[in-house]
């Protein structure tokens, strides 16, 4: 490609190759468009390492402008006053600004260089001095000149030299603007979609023969017949300055997910059958600037009004739809068709979004605190700014919250869903849990921040909460039983466990939670130790001691030991030492629970006898055996 001729090109033309060529050069590259308090600014580049915006921002500025031949006294000016411009930019709106460059079609002369753009600084300052209306105050001026001498400052001209550099590596740039390209890009798309789809095969004489698929040249080709030719449409798809291309053809229907860089994807079902499927990519963060996506959408609720409600929810509260559509988009690389009909889905504004940690509180009618709980919530707003859309999960991931909140009336509808409990850790679900089995009338739901205090929020309007009183309590003696094992205690299925399984469960968490269990017994057989001295007719306290069993996990498990005392008893001899124990004054028995006093395994039981006079009935066990 032969050099640009910059001086014959309008002034909107060098501005819009120049500025597209810094796209191509840089794709961090971002061009500040003309408006009130821009400061001049026109091309700003983020430094290595560095950011456009944050506490991490640090940019070169760049300067384009069209002059092509010999600067005239009032096309320096203006170079000073945009550097000037940046000055003020630089001190009051404190753009973190490295470096500042000149860019324009031009070599300086000798004068140019020394003579003025050398003391290109001096004259801004002196300019600025002079500005009634800048008004730059002493303090600016030093901040100004803090800048200017900073150590490895750059000032600096880059010239024709440094644009035909850039129009030597990025010749598409210059071609799609200036030459043409525009159109071979439109045609090289239409080729490669006209070869996918039929049997259209390049000859050697540089045209085509078409056939119908599967028939003639088309049923005997090769896919390394092609590939030179693809390799040929591939390269000039890559011509496009502000998108790049990729296309596949497949058997079965690719699913589509986000890519870096990736704007648009188009997919039609071709000859074969296959799936043709175009995908396109923006070069840099200007390209969408550059070269829009016009869309247009016809809605059709005549016959949908789920769509239509969704769309509504979408537009006042920012809540996600997908409603039927007829589409016209304007695709780059000629890949638009005209009008289809399709299901699109409308997501929040970007940006909209914000994340919080918000508490919620179930009070009943009387204002007594029932539950609380910590919620992760995210926040997006609607279209005309009138409701937001709010969903909120608990730590545990059980309960999630959605709420459609109109901030005309401060009136709000919240939903919420209780997820499987299957396999979850009892402790961690417990908040959830019994949150959920508080949300029914009359209760009224409560909110706040992070911290501070509540606010009424809505009363609770459903007749029955999504967890019932029995499931919690369930749960409830699981958590219990979590203290007395160092195992995570996950949630069982309930309907598979039997009712001795679930009784033992709900047994074992009553004794590890300090309770003292009234119960009632008939007799015990046990083995008498040989020293002890046991007597038919005495009248004896028994203490039986054995392993408190429960199914957690899907097996049975030693939690600890549970004693029971049997506060009346007579004994009897059976044959050797083998004894036989029953009621004597009265059959009830108290049982409690000790984490400290081991017990061998499973079915293992130990018995201590204390003798008592025939009328004491003492509520403590003795320790001889």
């Amino acid at each position: 490609m032969g050099r640009v001729e910059w001086a014959a090109l309008s002034g909107d033309e060098v501005e819009t190759v120049l500025s597209n060529l810094f796209y191509n050069w840089n794709n961090r590259a971002l061009r500040i468009r003309p408006a009130q308090g821009d400061f001049g600014l026109d091309i700003i580049i983020p430094t290595d390492g560095h950011t456009i915006v944050g506490k991490d921002a640090q940019w070169d500025v760049y300067q384009v402008k069209k002059f092509a031949s010999n600067l005239t006294d009032g096309q320096k000016g203006q170079i000073e006053k945009s550097f000037g411009r940046v000055l003020i930019g630089l001190v009051r709106r404190g753009f973190p600004m490295r470096d500042w460059y000149l860019v324009a079609p031009l070599d300086p002369t000798l004068p140019n260089l020394q003579d003025w753009f050398a003391q290109l600084p001096e004259l801004a300052f002196e300019k600025l001095a002079k500005d009634t209306k800048a008004k730059v105050t002493d303090a600016e001026f030093a901040s100004m000149r803090a800048w200017l001498e900073a150590p490895g400052r750059k000032v600096e001209w880059k010239g024709l030299g440094f644009c035909e550099s850039l129009a030597s590596e990025f010749p598409y740039v210059v071609d799609y603007y200036l030459h043409g390209g525009r159109e071979r890009l439109r045609d090289a798309v239409a080729a490669v979609a006209q070869l996918l789809q039929v049997g259209k095969v390049p000859t050697q004489g540089g045209g085509t023969v078409v056939d119908s698929p599967g028939a003639g040249s088309a049923a005997l080709l090769e896919p390394a017949e092609i590939r030179q030719y693809l390799q040929q449409l591939s390269e000039l798809l890559d011509t496009d300055p502000h998108f790049r291309y990729g296309y596949s053809v497949d058997l079965h229907r690719p699913q589509l997910a986000p890519e870096p860089g990736l704007i648009a994807a188009t997919q039609e079902s071709v000859p074969g059958p296959r799936w043709l499927t175009f995908k396109i990519y923006q070069r840099s963060a200007q390209s969408l600037e550059e070269r829009p996506i016009p869309l247009e959408l016809e809605f059709d609720f005549e016959g949908s009004p789920d769509d239509q409600a969704a769309l509504e929810l979408w537009s006042k509260y920012g809540k996600p739809a997908e409603v039927a559509a007829s589409i016209k988009v304007d695709f780059p690389g000629g890949l638009s068709g005209g009008p289809s009909v399709g299901k699109i889905q409308l997501s929040a504004a970007e940006g909209s979004e914000t994340k919080t940690r918000n508490r919620l509180r179930i009070v009943d009618a009387a204002g007594e605190v029932l539950a609380e709980l910590n919620m992760n919530q995210a926040t997006t707003a609607g279209l005309d700014g009138t409701g937001t859309w709010t969903r909120g999960v608990d730590d545990s991931g059980l309960l999630e919250s959605e709420a459609l909140i109109d901030l005309t009336s401060l009136s709000g509808q919240i939903n919420f869903t209780l997820h499987p409990l299957e396999g979850r850790e009892a402790s961690k679900a417990l908040a959830a849990l019994t949150f959920a089995a508080h949300l029914q009338a009359p209760n009224n739901l409560q909110v706040a921040g992070e911290y501070g205090p509540f606010m009424d929020f809505t009363p609770i309007k459903a007749s029955e909460p999504p967890a019932l009183p029995a499931l919690l309590r369930f749960v409830g003696a699981l958590a219990i039983i979590q203290h007395a094992i160092a195992t995570p205690v996950l949630i069982p299925d309930a309907s598979a466990l039997t009712p001795t399984e679930r009784d033992a469960i709900r047994r074992a968490a009553s004794l590890i939670g300090g309770q003292t269990i009234v119960g009632h017994w008939e007799s015990l057989n046990f083995e008498k130790h040989p020293e002890a001295d046991l007597s038919a007719t005495g009248h004896y306290q028994l203490a039986i001691r054995e392993p408190l069993v429960a199914p957690i996990n899907g097996a049975p498990m030693i939690l600890g030991t549970m004693i029971q005392v049997a506060l009346s008893a007579k004994i009897e001899v059976m044959s050797g030492d083998r004894m036989r124990a029953t009621p004597r004054l009265n059959n009830v028995t108290h049982t409690t629970y000790s984490p400290d006093m081991p017990i061998s395994g499973f079915g293992q039981k130990a018995v201590a006898c204390r003798k008592l006079p025939d009328s004491a009935i003492s509520p403590d066990a003795a320790d001889s055996e």
